[in-house]
């Protein structure tokens, strides 16, 4: 259902941030574990962190459509696609993934969106190599740029925002620290079939120059039907934040994959401060 033209200053500005955090939480939202010990990662940890890589093919590509509830009415605010293919990264074997995302153009007027993520990762067990997130959001613009250097145990973080000038930072790379983009992909090869209902874990990324500690919630299998009127059998997560949240407002997230080798997104929902999110697999 298509929404009238709003023309309340104070709405737009209200809707608008909303809509934006329809779009940025959707590359970061698909996560579920990087599996560590708080106190560092240890072997078995690490084994995790860098699967054997059985989900996905050269060559696969997802869409997703992202709806925004507001009121009575569900907004088809925009659309994602995530890329995997394999290529050479400083002459060695590697993945690249390349995500975008952008705002339908019937609502560029209300809040222009176009977002570009891309990440290289080892060919053989997923490790992180090369970030970059290059992003335009309702006239703030970001670029981030990771290097991460496992020789050091340092990852350089360059970054800059359309607010903030230029600046390099220093993380250690501690735990089964990942950027956004390659951590979806990680997190799509882990073997669940030992997790328990209720199972905690702990995981970790890097947005912007900062690193976040957040966990995911095992909820066991259910079956859904999408908005395609498909059914779907599905394995059920919830993602909290454990500290330095990105999400503000502290919103609670459920995410749904298949319940097979490829773990394929399904269906991703938020109830956030106002209204709620849903972002659907697309056929």
């Amino acid at each position: 259902m298509e929404s009238k033209k709003i023309s309340n200053p104070a709405t737009v500005k209200t809707g608008s941030t909303h809509i934006k955090k329809a779009q940025a939480f959707v590359m970061t939202t698909f996560l579920m574990t990087l599996v560590f010990p708080r106190t560092g990662c240890g072997q078995h940890a690490r084994a995790l962190c860098t699967p054997e890589v059985v989900a996905f093919s050269p060559g696969e590509k997802m869409q997703f459509d992202v709806y925004y509830n507001w009121g009575f009415v569900w907004l088809h605010a925009g659309e994602v696609e995530f890329k995997a293919d394999t290529t050479l990264w400083n002459g060695k074997p590697a993945w690249r993934f390349l995500s975008t995302g952008t705002s339908r153009p019937s609502y560029d007027w209300f809040f222009k969106v176009r977002d570009r993520y891309e990440s290289w990762a080892t060919r053989e067990d997923l490790k992180p190599l090369e970030f970059v997130r290059d992003t335009y959001e309702g006239g703030f613009e970001c670029y981030n740029h990771y290097l991460f250097d496992y020789a050091s145990e340092i990852m350089s973080a360059t970054t800059f925002t359309s607010k903030r000038n230029t600046s390099v930072k220093a993380i250690p790379i501690t735990g089964c620290l990942s950027d956004v983009l390659t951590a979806i992909y990680i997190t799509r090869n882990l073997d669940i079939r030992t997790w328990t209902i209720n199972q905690k874990m702990p995981m970790a990324m890097v947005l912007d120059d900062s690193r976040f500690d957040l966990y995911i919630l095992y909820l066991g299998k259910e079956t859904i039907t999408h908005r395609n009127k498909k059914t779907y059998n599905c394995l059920k997560f919830s993602t909290s934040v454990a500290g330095g949240s990105i999400f503000k407002g502290g919103e609670a997230i459920t995410v749904w994959v298949t319940d097979d080798k490829s773990h394929t997104p399904v269906l991703v929902q938020a109830e956030i401060l106002v209204g709620s999110v849903k972002v659907y697999l697309r056929d």
